[in-house]
């Protein structure tokens, strides 16, 4: 698919290599909250040195990821800008995240899915992997997922993550999830095996040895300069100020209460009354889990907590939801109308994910009480 991108002539190139894990994350959020009008359009390419794990903005720690097996094992743990669920990050990914002017490409989040990740679709082709994307954020391969990715909109930018998996350590994926029994930890690991592939599992199975990274980078930038017709700028470092940006975004990253971040409520004890009920619940939507806790005062919400491993575009669609709901009576119709608003009040993007299903959710809860 060939795309006209007139307003962009140019894409610097900042190759990092192997770099520390908190830097895969901390760069290119630096080069996103200091983008401006004037930044070039970027595309940064690294590995981490640490394996981490990394889950998404809108996800609880404490509910998606097994903490104490991390510590045990030495395992760090950051929160990502980023929406989608957790991962498991180590060297054997080749890392591409695109910061790009959000005023010189499309709004719709669709289509930002399909014009970037052609790139890395036509890479894997090139390489002879019949790798396809499929909507709305997923790279496959007959059926099975070999590449996620993730958008966000991040003051004047917007970023699109993703990665080239050369091999994955599908056992300690299994383990660092928190689960309710071992035994469904088993189904996790045997699930993650048989749908998540790799690079060198793809062609080992062709009996031929895989690329080296350096081919894989070779062609992929080809192939960005094809698709954009943009002229690549390789550059050696950041921007003073992206610098500058960098060790205030480092320790953002590593700070605890970012890590652990969750709704208010639930940060503090609430006196149960015979009015006064808290449930928790979810609902599997085709964009993603949708979490969600609640406490009512006879039928009206007096406060909510919405999590999930979804993509919502902007960041804070969910503290918008959140407090337009707030105080509402518990009626599902009147929430999804009043949920619909907010999406169309604010122009709110969630592939997969609609106002409708954070209605249902609360009705299954509802339900509970």
């Amino acid at each position: 698919m060939k795309n006209n991108f007139t307003k962009i002539k140019n894409i610097r190139v900042l190759d990092f290599g192997s770099t520390d894990y908190l830097d895969s994350q901390a760069i290119y959020h630096a080069v996103a909250h200091s983008f401006e009008e004037s930044s070039p359009e970027t595309l940064l390419l690294l590995s981490p040195l640490q394996t981490y794990v990394c889950i998404g903005y809108f996800q609880e720690l404490e509910k998606e990821v097994d903490i104490e097996f991390c510590k045990k094992n030495g395992i760090p743990i950051l929160r990502r800008e980023v929406g989608g669920g957790a991962v498991l990050l180590d060297n054997d990914q080749l890392f591409f995240q695109f910061i790009f002017n959000k005023n010189k490409i499309t709004k719709d989040v669709y289509k930002i899915y399909q014009q970037f990740l052609t790139p890395p679709v036509n890479t894997y082709r090139r390489l002879g992997l019949d790798v396809y994307h499929r909507p709305i954020n997923d790279l496959q391969l007959e059926g099975r997922k070999i590449g996620g990715t993730g958008a966000v909109e991040i003051g004047l930018s917007t970023v699109i993550v993703g990665s080239f998996m050369f091999d994955f350590n599908y056992e300690l994926m299994a383990k660092i999830l928190k689960v309710s029994s071992e035994k469904f930890r088993d189904k996790i690991y045997q699930n993650i095996r048989d749908y998540v592939t790799n690079i060198k599992k793809e062609f080992l199975k062709l009996k031929k040895v895989p690329p080296s990274r350096d081919r894989v980078k070779e062609i992929f930038l080809e192939e960005v300069n094809n698709y954009f017709n943009a002229e690549l700028e390789f550059k050696e470092k950041l921007q003073a100020h992206e610098i500058n940006k960098l060790i205030g975004i480092r320790k953002k990253l590593t700070d605890k209460k970012w890590l652990l971040k969750k709704g208010k409520f639930l940060d503090r004890k609430i006196k149960i009354t015979s009015d006064v009920s808290i449930c928790e619940g979810s609902y599997k939507s085709k964009g993603g889990l949708v979490r969600i806790a609640l406490s009512k005062q006879n039928d009206r919400i007096l406060d909510i907590d919405i999590s999930g491993d979804f993509t919502m575009i902007p960041s804070d669609s969910l503290d918008l939801i959140q407090k337009e709901i707030k105080s509402l009576k518990l009626d599902y119709h009147l929430i999804q109308s009043q949920i619909e608003k907010v999406y169309k009040r604010h122009n709110i993007q969630s592939p997969g994910l609609l106002p409708s299903d954070f209605a249902t959710a609360l009705k299954n809860i509802m339900e509970k009480f």
